[in-house]
């Protein structure tokens, strides 16, 4: 596919690193020379110099017969009208980053307007994630699919769970509740377990169920799935905006801590459900005075990482049960990883990431592409949605019993929709036309159901 990506920050140069890797034929636009120079040594795309908004500067970019153009400067103005200018060049699909809390309420309006394909906001989307993630306090990380149906939680194998040095085997015939493992990592090695695989503490493991099945899986685990119910954030961000709103939606109580008085005046007056303290997260005497032992979660959302990474230590020291923290150089997640701190969010890898999905579903809308694309473990493996639509693509796939199919290796079936019911596959269950398909790979790059089987 041709892109044009305009803006190369963070958000627009990770999706034109990623994007690149998939041939696709990329083409950043930027200001910036200093910007401009790192991607053309680093990346293999084509860069030029100018503002996105010009008519010029698309045109000499080739919008005309782009297919894709992605706008990611950091003005929502810039980006919406060199959208609504590039659609009227000639590009196919638009995609733009707004991010202003003024317009979230209008993300449905605008795209009708400004004829935009897909609108992005890296701060609700990150506040979503967050929130999904607080919902269980053992996870360190959620994701959902199949239209919120299913979802798929990360966590940590402790010395005193149950599953430790048990098979597979062993544990189909003694957990209670119906979910699967889909990846487990260990040594920064990723495996897609078999019947024979045995779990070792410290191990990060995957696991996909309907929500009331996960719970009683850590119940299981002898850890509480009880959801928290008093937050402290720190840092008045827009993440914590939205995060704020998304957790006074299902009853809990936020407190947030910024350190300048001008944002907290502004937090008081859009947050009435939150109760603004004006202080510094990182004082471990601010942190005390404000009962930081009773909280049942932290989040650290202020713009510096270090100041996050102080303060989320404090919390993990004083026995939060549930820390999460904000990290905008992914560099420093091996490193944060290493202190116990396992909730990571980062804004533009997540933007990046919904992005990628749209990019792959549109480079194969004519076949069976791609719904929903989650990257775990460090990109090391991806879960992919699909639905089993033209069955006679899919011939050696449909109606065939799990167990007698020629998958490729280190491919798993991890759960299939059926008439909005939930199947947890075994050997026998199978797919049939219209399904929706849940597929963990470590191959990568699955963009059609048909290519989970050996040619």
């Amino acid at each position: 596919m041709k892109i044009i990506i305009v803006g190369g920050g963070k958000v627009g140069y990770t999706l034109a690193q990623q994007l690149s890797t998939e041939n696709h034929d990329i083409t950043l636009v930027d200001n910036n020379s200093n910007v401009l120079n790192r991607a053309d040594e680093t990346l293999d795309v084509m860069c030029i110099k100018g503002n996105g908004a010009s008519a010029e500067i698309l045109k000499a970019a080739g919008v005309s017969h782009t297919d894709l153009l992605i706008t990611v400067t950091d003005s929502d103005e810039l980006n919406m009208i060199c959208s609504v200018i590039g659609k009227k060049l000639g590009a196919l699909h638009t995609v733009a980053r707004i991010r202003n809390t003024d317009y979230s309420n209008e993300h449905k309006m605008l795209k009708q307007e400004l004829e935009l394909d897909m609108v992005i906001n890296p701060e609700m989307d990150a506040a979503a994630e967050i929130s999904r993630t607080l919902q269980f306090t053992s996870a360190t990380n959620v994701e959902t699919f199949a239209n919120n149906m299913l979802e798929m939680v990360q966590f940590r194998v402790l010395e005193t769970d149950p599953i430790v040095n048990k098979t597979l085997i062993d544990l189909a015939k003694t957990r209670p509740s119906n979910v699967l493992f889909c990846a487990v990592s260990r040594n920064n090695e990723v495996f897609i377990p078999k019947g024979s695989f045995v779990f070792n503490p410290n191990d990060v493991v995957y696991v996909i169920g309907e929500r009331g099945d996960i719970s009683s899986f850590f119940n299981y685990l002898g850890r509480s799935s009880q959801k928290p119910k008093n937050i402290t954030i720190v840092g008045g961000s827009r993440i914590s905006i939205y995060l704020t709103w998304l957790l006074s939606e299902i009853g809990m109580n936020v407190k947030i801590i910024e350190l300048k008085k001008e944002r907290c005046l502004l937090l008081n007056e859009i947050l009435s459900n939150a109760l603004i303290i004006c202080g510094d997260g990182t004082d471990q005497e601010v942190l005390d005075n404000e009962n930081i032992v009773s909280a049942d979660a932290f989040v650290a959302l202020t713009d510096r990482d270090e100041e996050n990474l102080i303060s989320s230590l404090y919390a993990h020291q004083c026995n939060v049960p549930k820390v999460v923290l904000k990290i905008n150089r992914l560099n420093y997640v091996p490193i944060v990883k290493k202190l116990g701190l396992d909730s990571i969010i980062s804004p533009k890898y997540t933007t990046a990431n919904n992005i990628l999905r749209y990019v792959r579903a549109l480079n194969n809308s004519k076949g069976i592409a791609v719904e929903k694309l989650y990257k775990i473990m460090d990109d090391k493996a991806e879960v992919a949605e699909f639905t089993a639509k033209n069955p006679n693509e899919l011939v050696g796939l449909l109606n065939i019993k799990l167990k007698d199919l020629n998958l490729k290796k280190d491919i798993l079936i991890a759960a299939i929709v059926r008439n909005k019911k939930i199947i947890i596959p075994y050997g026998d269950d199978l797919i049939k036309a219209g399904d929706k398909v849940i597929v963990v790979t470590k191959k990568g790059f699955i963009t059609d159901l048909k290519e989970i089987l050996e040619a």
